[in-house]
């Protein structure tokens, strides 16, 4: 089905994102203030997040057991899936891919084969799927960053991660946040620089300030931001109101006329009218091929050399 911009609705849209950083610097806890998350703790991380920011969190020995859980009808209470980390992730990956197909995915040293890191990114993609379109719930990657130097020895900011996942993560997701101290302050920064990759959307982009926590706040960071990018969506919507509510009287227009059309005189005066109306979006498009169906039901066909509408018989002589 073909969706034309203005009748495009985004209610209810989830939204994926990564959020990378230095060890230490409370990914896991912004991660946390996101709507109704459960954290998917594969790097076994929860006990560093202060007791009263914790939430309800996966703990696992396989790949397998994450599935089962995240199948399970608990799931319904929650909206958000945190992956924390997806560094971590990578690895039960390919612990899920040596056992399931030892012939193949596993080198002679024990060591995970080039056809083993094919199947680690094919399943990566399919849980990623399987997440935000099955399950329908927001999805959030937490990564380690690392430091690089480029060519030219400058310090290059990147996902800790091995394999092709690190490249493939940022294709899919709506926000790529970098969280970095700056001075005092803690910064997601959501727009590209030189030493980092980030990725914005819907509005949201640069440096967001991230508010210290304290005994009395509460941790709804991310759930505000993905608000806001509902909200600056719905505003996108918005602006075609105007044009849907002159569609609607055009086309409350166009059903008048047609309700005149009994013969070929009235059908002809509709063809002069309906072109002049202030069409807006489709309307004009449409209202031309209901004109041609009502002619058509009273035995009329259009006539490019009497330029209007006759009776059949009348141009098959």
């Amino acid at each position: 089905m073909i969706v034309t911009p203005e009748n495009m609705s985004f209610d209810g849209k989830k939204f994926s994102m990564i959020i990378y950083g230095s060890p230490g610097i409370g990914k896991t806890t912004l991660a946390s203030s996101a709507p109704d998350p459960v954290i998917v703790d594969f790097d076994r991380g929860m006990s560093r997040v202060r007791s009263q920011h914790r939430k309800p969190a996966i703990f696992c020995d396989t790949y397998e057991e994450v599935l089962e859980d995240l199948a399970s009808p608990e799931m319904k209470q929650f909206q958000t899936v945190v992956v924390d980390t997806g560094g971590s992730f990578i690895t039960y990956l390919q612990d899920w891919a040596m056992r399931a197909d030892p012939k193949v995915n596993c080198q002679k040293n024990g060591a995970i084969s080039l056809k083993g890191f094919g199947a680690v990114k094919l399943e990566f993609i399919r849980f990623t799927n399987y997440v935000k379109d099955t399950l329908n719930k927001n999805l959030i990657y937490v990564f380690h960053s690392i430091e690089q130097s480029d060519k030219d020895g400058n310090i290059q900011v990147r996902l800790m991660c091995e394999g092709a996942a690190k490249n493939i993560v940022w294709t899919p997701c709506d926000f790529g946040g970098y969280l970095q101290m700056i001075g005092d302050r803690r910064d997601i920064c959501f727009t590209p620089e030189q030493e980092f990759f980030a990725k914005g959307c819907h509005g949201i982009k640069g440096h967001i300030r991230v508010p210290e926590l304290g005994t009395e706040n509460t941790n709804d960071f991310i759930a505000r931001l993905f608000d806001q990018a509902k909200a600056n969506i719905a505003a996108e919507a918005a602006d075609f109101a105007p044009q849907r509510e002159q569609y609607d009287r055009v086309m409350e227009t166009v059903h008048q006329i047609l309700d005149t059309v009994k013969d070929a005189e009235t059908a002809n005066r509709a063809l002069k009218d309906i072109p002049n109306l202030a069409h807006a979006l489709t309307s004009k498009k449409e209202s031309s091929a209901m004109l041609s169906e009502c002619a058509k039901s009273i035995g009329l066909v259009y006539s490019k050399s009497a330029g209007g509408f006759v009776p059949k018989e009348e141009k098959e002589a």
